[in-house]
């Protein structure tokens, strides 16, 4: 039985896990994190998420082809990317294992056909961080990644997804694999992040 743990112990130490143990999550685990998911705010309260879980394993194989492609597309021995070593090592581990990993759940909004804003994405991803903090919560580890909307209409079309529903990410879900761990994390002082007044003044 995983220990609750309070909020902001979950926000302080919830990081990027992206190796997983083989074991299943069970059903009520995964409609647990949906839930949590659906508890964040949207725009009129429209609540315009949809939630595919994904554990076919022919499914996985194909969301993890085209996953790698768009990795190494992105950040393979070409790329110009700064990631940062660990990152990178880390991230193509998981690019080269998503078939393998227990569940994907894949966020989507559901839309009027207009084409996609940052204001659209501010009524998925609450939802999305919601679940990560569940995930977290629950003794599970997750990311959030989205280099599968590069093969967007190809992966709608083979989980049937329809034209009005954009893919917003795409959430590997799994038990932490052994010597993987939470945080604490890594981030830039309030200092260096936060101006007062106008842009730029610091005090």
């Amino acid at each position: 039985m995983t220990q609750e743990i309070g909020l902001f112990e979950a926000m302080y130490t919830q990081r990027a896990i992206r190796q997983f143990k083989p074991d299943p999550v069970p059903d009520d685990v995964v409609r647990k994190l949906i839930e949590a998911a659906t508890k964040a705010p949207s725009g009129g309260n429209n609540q315009p998420w949809r939630f595919l879980v994904i554990r076919d394993a022919e499914s996985k194989c194909v969301i993890g082809e085209y996953y790698n492609r768009a990795w190494d597309a992105a950040y393979g021995a070409q790329s110009t990317s700064t990631l940062q070593s660990h990152v990178r090592t880390s991230a193509a581990n998981l690019a080269e294992h998503m078939h393998e990993v227990p569940v994907l759940i894949m966020a989507c909004i559901q839309h009027d056909g207009s084409p996609g804003t940052m204001g659209r994405g501010s009524s998925i991803f609450p939802a999305v961080q919601n679940l990560l903090l569940a995930a977290r919560g629950l003794g599970l580890g997750s990311v959030i990644t989205s280099l599968h909307k590069r093969y967007e209409q190809e992966i709608k079309e083979l989980l049937g997804i329809p034209e009005n529903v954009e893919t917003a990410a795409l959430l590997p879900i799994g038990y932490p694999a052994d010597g993987v761990t939470y945080g604490p994390t890594r981030r830039s002082p309030v200092e260096e992040v936060t101006y007062q007044e106008r842009w730029g003044s610091t005090s």
